[in-house]
Order: structure tokens, then sequence, then C-alpha cells
């Protein structure tokens, strides 16, 4: 009887720890972001000042991680525009420091610069922020 109650008293414990060990809110490091990423990056403008509608651009992107250092591929018309440089994590947040030199000539919040909100979700990673009038998203996938 008592060798019955240790064994009900072990799996219940095996139980609990596996949903423990599955908590998908842990925090994201460097070396869990360490490689590339391709996925899709996404804008979508809620006012637009040129055609006062909602309109919402897209293209693939690939971004590399290594070491605090990060690279963003640039997608045609600038969507997105790219970067490189260096990044910090801060728990669900991450800011990415942009270290190049840009023309003018297009939405400079298509350039992977500043703080976004980061969480996994599944076997991917999204990377996202609500700047001025558009909403920014990278949904990527480690390769």
């Amino acid at each position: 009887m008592r060798y019955s109650f240790k064994i009900k008293n072990f799996i219940f414990a095996l139980i609990v720890l596996s949903f423990v060990s599955c908590d998908k809110d842990e925090e994201l490091s460097f070396s869990d972001l360490k490689g590339v990423y391709n996925g899709t990056f996404t804008v979508e403008y809620s006012e637009d000042p040129i055609f006062y509608e909602q309109m919402e651009l897209s293209n693939e992107v690939t971004i590399e991680f290594e070491d605090g250092n990060f690279s963003c591929s640039s997608g045609e018309n600038h969507i997105p525009a790219g970067g490189s440089g260096k990044y910090e994590m801060n728990e669900n947040k991450i800011t990415f420091n942009d270290e190049n030199g840009w023309f003018a000539d297009f939405d400079g919040n298509l350039i992977l610069d500043g703080e976004y909100d980061i969480k996994e979700d599944n076997s991917k990673i999204i990377i996202s922020a609500k700047k001025g009038i558009g909403f920014y998203k990278y949904q990527l996938k480690k390769q």
C-alpha cells in the first residue's frame, strides 16, 4: 500500500515538472537568438496620410543575430529597409541600435531600429512595435 502511494506521488511530481518546464513565458537570451531567422515583415498603417485608409505591406525578411550584433535584409521598396548594428534584450523587449546612415526618402520606421516587443509563439519569434501611424511586425523562424 505504501509503495503504491510513493508511485502515485512520483508520477504526480513528474507531471507537474513537465508543465513547469514547458512554460512559454521564459525570458529569451542572446544565446537563444543566435543564428539566422527567415520570415515575413509586415507593416500596417492605420492612418495612411496619402490614401486615408488602412494599408498593409509585406515582404520576406532575414535577420541574423550573433553575439549582440544583428543584420536585417532589405526588401523591395524598403519594406523593410533593413539595418545592422547592435541589439540588447531586457525581459520581453529588444532594442536595436542601427549603425547605418540613411536617406530620408521613405518611412524611417521601416529601419530595424529602436525598441520592440519580442515573444515566442510556438516555433516562431515575433518582434513588433507600434510607431507613429504604423504597426511593424517581424514573424521569424530559426533556420
